[in-house]
């Protein structure tokens, strides 16, 4: 059956309000002198069709949502254009282009406004991705303080390890998050930003920028999402610097499976600390740092026991008074669990992550659980001579 497009009002004569609010309220110089008049007419003619068209298509019935007071009276007139389009299946696109795109001062937090007022009003998962987007979009550009954790858009962006919004788009079944997951990388900063960045190329191998910008931000920070980047380098993504951008890719290769000395000597073969980094916008004593938090995990993961000796070795330390320092700052990274032994001078592995696993992982695990089995072997063995029957 075909859908009516005549008005049907919500009450009587609800559009003619609404059309004389929007002409009150529009600043003269951006409102049509025949926009009443032609709203109107549509009106009269009971088409909701061309009377939309009129008020979406001019700069300031629009900009009259932005400067309507009471604020009410704004979300008010903006309910019935949303009734309105929902009746003529007409998608709210328009309606929230047109909000976005109309340039008048001081308006960020009154636009804010009517995109969550839609936001709520709208059932339609894809138009809520849509203003979600221009949610988030407009946060970064002028209402920062909406992306903090205690206000609803930045609550969104926290998690343990997923995010509230990622599994909201689960719920959702949606499968085009691609715009949704560039706009919020670009206003976020630091983890939450770099969060995003992965779920982009790990979610679209074509994404070359992202793809870039998410090795940067693995290299600036290796530690706080260790476990979410260390399977970096299997991302299709990132696999294409290798021919797009093959220093980037060797220097993240290195601070996802090298060492201190891997790192130097990268350095020196490509031309230098400062040519490398600063092309990157890299700290090298941030860098340096990392690299030798990774270094101690990489030590920790093939022995259970390690000399202060060898460790201030592996980290190229001047004296081994400097090892108990570096022990702390791995263990506060939450990459590593250990105990020192002062009077032995050795560092007691309880546990570590483990930056790769190959051939070197798989002969510790082999020795670990040859020790476990014999430990095993020789309680079962006192049991048994104990056991008096």
């Amino acid at each position: 059956m075909a859908v009516s497009s005549a008005l049907v009002n919500v009450s009587d004569d609800a559009e003619v309000r609404l059309v004389a609010l929007l002409a009150e309220a529009a600043p003269t110089d951006l409102i049509s002198p025949a926009f009443a008049q032609d709203c109107q007419a549509s009106i009269e003619a009971g088409k909701a069709g061309p009377l939309l068209e009129t008020i979406l298509k001019d700069k300031g019935a629009v900009a009259a949502l932005l400067v309507l007071q009471p604020k009410y009276d704004a979300v008010s007139a903006l309910s019935l254009l949303a009734a309105l389009m929902e009746r003529e299946r007409r998608s709210i696109h328009d309606l929230v282009n047109a909000l976005m795109t109309a340039d008048l001062p001081d308006t960020a937090e009154r636009k804010m406004t009517l995109l969550s007022v839609l936001y709520n009003m709208r059932s339609n998962a894809t138009e809520k991705i849509h203003l979600l987007q221009q949610m988030y979009q407009l946060a970064g550009e002028s209402c920062r303080r909406l992306l903090e954790e205690d206000q609803a858009l930045g609550a969104m962006l926290a998690g343990r390890s997923t995010p509230t919004i990622v599994s909201m788009l689960d719920d959702w079944n949606i499968t085009d998050r691609r715009e949704l997951y560039r706009t919020i990388a670009d206003v976020t900063c630091d983890e939450r930003k770099q969060k995003f960045l992965l779920l982009l190329i790990e979610s679209y191998p074509d994404a070359g920028d992202a793809a870039k910008e998410a090795a940067i931000g693995a290299i600036r920070d290796p530690v706080s999402l260790f476990v979410q980047q260390r399977t970096l380098l299997s991302l299709p993504a990132i696999e294409t610097l290798k021919k797009n951008n093959a220093l980037l890719y060797g220097l993240l290769q290195v601070f996802q499976e090298g060492n201190l000395s891997d790192y130097q000597a990268f350095l020196k073969a490509q031309g230098g600390e400062t040519t490398i980094l600063s092309s990157f916008g890299l700290n090298a004593d941030a860098c340096m740092r990392n690299m030798r938090i990774l270094s101690l995990c990489s030590l920790a993961s093939e022995y259970e026991e390690i000399p202060y000796s060898k460790v201030a070795e592996t980290l190229q330390l001047p004296s081994d008074f400097e090892v108990e320092s570096w022990v702390i700052a791995a263990m506060s990274s939450g990459l590593l669990q250990a105990k020192m032994d002062q009077l032995r001078h050795m560092v007691m592995v309880e546990r570590c992550v483990v930056r790769r696993f190959n051939l070197e992982q798989w002969k510790a695990l082999q020795r670990r659980l040859a020790d476990l089995k014999q430990n095993i072997g020789s309680v079962l063995r006192g049991l048994k001579d104990a056991d008096p029957v």
